[in-house]
């Protein structure tokens, strides 16, 4: 078998292609990380914190629901959990229905409800309620509730929520600080 000769225009045609063809691919890898690039720059990350605070006479309570991310968080669904069961962010209503000892014992000075659409901005944060009881009733609370400290309050928060993109779903709850991916 005889070898034949590549002609230099054939082998400049086939670099050519090889080098068209090389460029496509690292264009499209490049474009595949500007677009998570593009995502991670607007990507939420909510956080609830409790807050406690007053003076010798008045314990305040407060909940906060804040966008510690880059971008909008879209509230899709948020409410409380107990005992298994889900309840509307409506502090009033939930604290009446489950825990009505907790009303006479303080008192809601704030209390807000949030709906599905609702956007939180990077850095905002939203007081969910704040709720105030005497420092002389905190023992009865506590044994109402049958806890030792205000972390473990038998009742959770959950909200789900979105990036302005829309096709992901996060869920954090206000006993874990690391928002899981819902598929």
């Amino acid at each position: 078998m005889a070898f034949k000769k590549i002609s230099t225009d054939r082998l400049l045609g086939i670099s050519a292609m090889v080098i068209s063809i090389l460029t496509l691919v690292i264009f499209i890898y490049q474009t595949d990380i500007m677009r998570v690039q593009s995502k991670l720059s607007v990507k939420p990350r909510l956080d609830f914190t409790t807050n406690q605070g007053g003076n010798d006479s008045l314990v305040t309570f407060q909940e906060v629901l804040e966008n510690k991310g880059l971008g909008p968080a879209i509230i899709d669904s948020i409410y409380y959990i107990y005992q298994g069961s889900h309840f509307a962010l409506d502090t009033e209503t939930f604290f009446q229905q489950e825990f009505p000892k907790l009303l006479e014992y303080g008192y809601l000075s704030q209390h807000s409800t949030l709906g599905r659409g609702t956007t939180l901005t990077p850095n905002e944060e939203r007081s969910l309620f704040v709720y105030k009881l005497p420092t002389s009733k905190m023992d009865s609370v506590f044994e109402y509730l049958s806890i030792e400290t205000i972390e473990d309050v038998p009742f959770l928060m959950e909200v789900k929520y979105t990036s302005i993109y829309e096709d992901e779903l996060w869920k954090v709850n206000s006993n874990q600080s690391v928002p899981k991916k819902l598929d």
